[in-house]
């Protein structure tokens, strides 16, 4: 009988002592952590997850001691297969989150564009309603030139409420070189809620109106631009587009010498002028 207990007990204890190593690795590493010794609670942590690499728990505090020096990039690894082992894990879904965001940043900073998109699309697969997510990835599609990805992604943003002047404005422009006229109205009629004092916005809106060929509408907003900001020859230029649009080529004259003065070198107001004499007007 001694021949068939003896082995039965051996790996009985094998067992036993396993589980016992990964849980004080495990509660080593927490008790370095606390006592904020990094590279101590990093070293438990790993041990305790090479025991035991389908414990949520060990790789969630390896990945917190990652982090917290300034190992992002290993953090993530770790709570990504923490939130694997246990799909409920919201801590370490919440750290996925914060921690994608700031990769993004730096791979976008970097120019790595493609990057930074996978990065934010992660945190909103981690986080649908992630504002900031949205925002960035939005701002990210627009400066690339993505309109057509750029516009929900705003838009999702601007639902929401915000007053994020910026996300206003680059959703404006967006809706506009769409051609999406009426909207990019709205869109910049909200962001003059915002900033009722920007002159700028009403000459975005007047240039709008100049595409929709409503004119009287956008001698409007641009003398209401430039009230608002008498110094920005772009306003005095679209605002002698309207004029000469309407026919009223004196009217579109005083308004172009007014751009030169700001801006003497202004090629548009200069050959706009140039026409007019071509014309005799």
């Amino acid at each position: 009988m001694k021949k068939f207990t003896l082995p039965f007990i051996t790996v009985l204890t094998t067992i036993l002592m396993g589980c016992a190593s990964a849980g004080s690795h495990y509660e080593l590493g927490m008790d370095d952590y606390q006592s904020g010794r990094l590279d101590e609670a990093m070293q438990e942590f790993q041990l305790s997850v090479s025991a035991n690499p389908m414990d949520p728990e060990a790789h969630n505090s390896l990945g917190d001691v990652y982090a917290d020096k300034d190992m992002l990039v290993d953090a993530a690894a770790e709570w990504e297969t923490a939130l694997k082992l246990q799909p409920s894990f919201s801590d370490a879904g919440s750290r996925l989150v914060a921690a994608y965001l700031t990769l993004g940043k730096e791979s976008c900073d970097k120019g790595k564009n493609q990057d930074a998109i996978q990065l934010w699309k992660r945190a909103i697969e981690l986080d649908p309603d992630n504002m900031e997510a949205h925002k960035r990835l939005g701002f990210l599609y627009a400066e690339a030139g993505n309109v057509s990805q750029a516009i929900p992604e705003l838009e999702y943003v601007a639902k929401k409420g915000t007053n994020d002047d910026a996300v206003y404005a680059k959703l404006g422009t967006a809706y506009f070189r769409k051609k999406r006229y009426e909207d990019a109205i709205s869109t910049f009629e909200e962001l003059a809620r915002i900033k009722p004092a920007d002159g700028m916005i009403y000459n975005n809106i007047g240039s709008v109106y100049i595409k929709m060929r409503k004119y009287d509408d956008a001698i409007q907003m641009l003398e209401e631009a430039v009230k608002l900001a008498p110094d920005k020859a772009a306003i005095y230029d679209n605002l002698g587009n309207a004029y000469y649009n309407k026919g009223l080529y004196k009217y579109a004259r005083i308004q172009w010498t007014k751009a030169l003065k700001i801006e003497p070198l202004n090629k548009t107001a200069k050959n706009n002028i140039k026409i007019l004499d071509q014309m005799g007007d």
